[in-house]
């Protein structure tokens, strides 16, 4: 094992991958061939290129390295102002964290270097030390929370913890130091193979998402960069080529979804590899099994699986989280490592050319969302723009697409679902900007089919206001405002949103301006808004207040509270109507001569650039991964508060549960 202290000697061009300056204050890195070739810095280097004091290269010869996330360690973080320290380290036991503005930066900032280790590398889990003066604090990482040592002097003597620490890591297997055993490196000789199949792909975009994974030069024949080393997966029987991830959750605890392009050099074939860690509990069905089971029943749009696993370490044990189990919290949800393999690779759905086609593509949707709950009695529940992908066939002009509808690990089975029980814990179910306004403002409300298909409408806005060029004076406050909105519940703390988009569901009015220019367009969202508000017109919404808010925030009345019918007879309790405006808008109903019905003019198929691009407004292309769970769109500011809670003291503090605790609970 090495020491890299790198922060305060490496120059401006020897930066890693992302901004200026994003690196930790040092990092412990094993001594092998690839630290040698691309982490280390020669002491000639040091002694002609540094800045430091001659005293000070003495100190650090053969200790200095380029920070590299695929081949760290154990992030260190190193703090001597005590206004900028992340944690307490005093005696006393009653505060962790510094909760200040400062305070608060620092802890997204070790939050921040600790995920892009998660992303960079296959890790079970990462060890951190945090360095105050002459104090440390220990920390573990796992997709269940962090845990954090007592403060502990390291200048008193030539046995501290800080000693037993290092002397232990070195002493460790790989296994134990958090490297998933099942991933290796991969030879020379297998990232040819999968390079000779990039110059000949099935399509064009798989041959581009290869490059990219392999951050491929083709002029220089090389990788431009060191930190997506190509990995070899053991899945089965199957060996399995994967690098960069093209989609990653950026959550650094919970099911942390990412996805890959997998090449199997054997067959010769891609398919699409999703890596997560899924609840360890009796009522948490894996993916898999949904996905046998929609096959079973035909349902169509839908992904192939092609096989699955609980990883296993190299005991034979399933790979499970061990911070759940810390503190005086023991009721918290385990997480298991889990992969599935898909067999098609798709691009996500705001690549689609125009809105007609997203019309057609929303219905392939649709018809998968329907035949999932009318055949296999299975609900989808997390219907948003990252989960409805295109699956892209031939080349050139041959070019094949249609809509797939893929995640389902947060479905319900039909039998598992009453109508009459409320979730015991709300927020719990799709993604925030796309979930439909009664389960944002009565997150208490039990779930139904109607909020999924609700869900389709919202994606078609959203992907408007994003592509279309609306003549919004403040877009990004109107996106925030419809599709964003958050706010508390004073009386029981519900995280609840939503109450402008109530407002355009109540209207059949557009809630965008598309231009006189676009007649089609607007046609389109005139239908839309028809069937949503004839569905919002038949809802009771002072039944709803009565039955889902607290006693202390209904609307005091006289009258009686009607009981809430499901007669399943409103425009979205069913997908009918929604389907036959998206179908006619696709071109798919034609007339007797054969042509459509509805005729797009060529100005009005015309796409803009994404304006959402290089805002805080546009989430990744997080092509078939989850959304859900809250890791999608919400920003990453937001992301790492949350992380934070689960920060725990020794064994002793409790910590404060969030959503990802319960998903089995609703």
């Amino acid at each position: 094992m090495d020491i890299d202290d790198s922060h305060s000697v490496l120059s401006a061009h020897e930066e890693p991958e992302g901004e200026a300056g994003d690196r930790p204050s040092g990092g412990v890195y094993a001594v092998n061939t690839r630290t040698k070739q691309f982490v280390a810095i020669s002491d000639a280097t040091l002694r002609k290129e540094s800045k430091i004091s001659d005293a000070d290269k003495d100190v650090r010869t053969g200790f200095v390295g380029h920070c590299s996330w695929a081949d760290l360690v154990v992030p260190i973080e190193v703090e001597v102002d005590r206004s900028y320290s992340a944690f307490t380290f005093s005696d006393k036991r009653d505060h962790l964290l510094i909760d200040t503005k400062r305070g608060r930066n620092s802890q997204e900032l070790l939050l921040h270097h600790v995920g892009q280790v998660f992303t960079h590398q296959h890790r079970t889990h990462v060890y951190a030390l945090y360095v105050f003066r002459h104090q440390a604090r220990i920390l573990y990482f796992d997709r269940a929370g962090c845990i954090v040592s007592e403060p502990f002097q390291y200048d008193n003597g030539t046995y501290t913890p800080l000693h037993r620490f290092f002397w232990r890591l070195a002493h460790m297997s790989n296994e134990e130091r958090g490297y998933d055993h099942s991933a290796v490196l991969a030879s020379e000789d297998e990232v040819k193979k999968m390079v000779e199949y990039a110059r000949d792909p099935p399509t064009e975009y798989i041959g581009g998402q290869i490059y990219r994974a392999l951050s491929w030069d083709s002029e220089k024949g090389a990788p431009r960069s060191t930190q997506w080393p190509v990995y070899k997966v053991t899945m089965g029987s199957r060996r399995l080529l994967i690098a960069r991830p093209i989609a990653s959750s950026h959550s650094l605890y919970g099911r942390c979804t990412r996805g890959y392009i997998a090449y199997d050099p054997k067959a010769r074939t891609v398919s699409f590899l999703k890596d997560c860690w899924r609840a360890d509990h009796p009522r948490a069905v894996a993916e898999h099994e949904v996905y046998k089971r929609l096959a079973a029943h035909g349902v169509s749009n839908i992904a192939t699986c092609e096989g699955s696993e609980d990883v296993l370490d190299s005991r034979g044990r399933w790979q499970v989280t061990k911070a759940h189990g810390a503190g005086d919290n023991k009721s918290r949800l385990a997480f298991g490592h889990y992969r599935i393999l898909l067999r098609e690779v798709c691009r996500p759905l705001i690549d689609f050319k125009d809105f007609r086609e997203l019309a057609s593509l929303l219905y392939d949707a649709m018809t998968a969302h329907e035949d999932a709950w009318c055949k296999a009695a299975v609900l989808h529940r997390d219907i948003s723009v990252n989960n409805i992908l295109i699956l892209e066939e031939g080349k050139g002009s041959n070019v094949r697409r249609r809509g797939i509808l893929n995640d389902w690990d947060v479905c319900k089975y039909r039998e598992e679902m009453d109508e009459s029980t409320t979730p015991r814990r709300p927020n719990l179910t799709g993604t925030w900007y796309f979930r439909s306004a009664l389960s944002l403002q009565y997150p208490y409300k039990p779930y139904r089919v109607s909020d999924d298909i609700e869900s389709f409408v919202h994606i078609y806005h959203y992907c408007i206001y994003r592509f279309h060029d609306t003549k919004e004076d403040h877009l990004a406050e109107i996106i925030n405002i419809t599709y964003g909105n958050v706010g508390t519940r004073t009386v029981d703390g519900v995280v609840i949103g939503g109450s402008h988009k109530l407002g355009n569901m109540e209207i059949s009015r557009p809630p965008m301006r598309v231009g006189t220019e676009c007649p089609t367009l607007k046609g389109c969202l005139v239908a839309l808004g028809a069937v949503y508000n004839s569905h919002y017109k038949a809802i009771d919404l002072h039944s709803y207040e009565f039955l889902y808010l607290p006693a202390c925030v209904r609307m005091r009345s006289k009258q009686p509270i009607p009981k809430i019918i499901e007669d399943n007879m409103k425009p979205m309790d069913t997908h009918t109507k929604l389907k036959d405006v998206f179908s006619r808008y696709a071109g798919r109903v034609k007339d007797k001569q054969g042509d459509p019905i509805i005729m797009w003019e060529e100005d009005e198929l015309q796409k803009t650039d994404d304006l959402f691009e290089h805002t805080s407004l546009a989430e990744p292309k997080n092509a078939q991964l989850s959304s859900a769970g809250h890791e999608g769109f919400e920003d990453m500011r937001r992301e790492k508060e949350r992380a934070v809670q689960r920060f725990e003291v020794g064994s002793g503090s409790a910590t404060v549960p969030s959503a990802m605790d319960s998903d089995c609970d609703q």
